[in-house]
């Protein structure tokens, strides 16, 4: 374990990649150092955002194992619901390190029907299924012979789909709106996706979520898109081509269209 040398105890929110290097460096500095980690296990999104085929659970749990080893104190399954609850216990100083963590649904109709789900929340549940969560659902469920949808190109979107091979979709589709032209994805991570039979539509403009009339989805309506044009703000704009609606077919659509951080306990 590290000296310790200062009287100061620091809390941390978040045992993701910036809490537990914060840890690690504060630790060596010769402070104590507790996290607080609202999951069952730490690592943030390297242990629930990056599936198991791209890095493997073991070697993030041995470099968690390293920092812990300097004595620093770690609390799962210890959401923090209150700053002020926190310092009251005598912390000198709180660092907020929450991650993004929270999913993004696009602002189309449809959007919250049965068998839409967001990125975050399933590589999350992904994750801790397979580590034997017992509290955690198992999107298997949800997509094990299903027809899927992935809404987003980016290397995300790329890992959710990925994810939803493995898990026993039928078929697995992305459906990108591509403004530059092409997917924003990694190449490599493109070509692997690919490999895996995964279909992707570049160049397209989403109207709605489609519902089968029982409140469960059945595709996803979009048009085609001839060119995007930089609008007033500087954001592109989609010129539409005329009479390309269609609909993308799916059982399960996935939103993978960014992430934001999750700071509702703040006052």
């Amino acid at each position: 374990p590290a000296e310790r040398r200062h009287e100061e105890r620091i809390a941390i929110i978040g045992a993701g990649p910036c809490g537990l290097t914060a840890a690690q460096d504060l630790c060596a500095a010769g402070y104590g150092v507790t996290v607080h980690e609202a999951l069952p296990l730490a690592g943030g999104m390297l242990r629930v955002g990056v599936p198991e085929y791209r890095l493997p659970a073991e070697i993030v749990e041995r470099e968690i194992q390293d920092i812990l080893d300097l004595g620093v104190e770690l609390k799962l399954n210890t959401p923090v619901e209150s700053l002020d609850a926190l310092q009251a216990e005598g912390y000198a100083a709180v660092l907020i390190a929450v991650g993004a963590h929270e999913g993004i649904r696009l602002p189309i109709p449809g959007n919250d029907l049965n068998g839409v789900l967001v990125n975050t929340r399933f590589l999350r549940d992904a994750r801790l299924a397979e580590c034997g969560d017992p509290d955690a659902p198992d999107p298997r469920a949800d997509i094990a012979g299903k027809r899927v949808l992935v809404v987003g190109g980016g290397d995300v979107a790329i890992d959710v789909a990925r994810t939803a091979v493995r898990l026993g979709a039928s078929d697995v589709q992305m459906a990108v709106r591509g403004s530059s032209g092409r997917m924003p994805a990694d190449d490599e991570q493109i070509a692997w996706a690919r490999s895996e039979g995964i279909a992707m539509h570049v160049g397209l403009n989403f109207l709605r979520v489609a519902d089968d009339g029982a409140g469960c989805v059945a595709g996803l309506e979009c048009q085609r898109v001839k060119a995007f044009v930089p609008g007033e703000d500087g954001r592109p704009v989609p010129q539409i081509e005329p009479g390309s609606e269609h609909l993308l077919a799916a059982d399960v659509i996935i939103f993978s269209v960014g992430q934001r951080v999750g700071l509702g306990f703040i006052p």
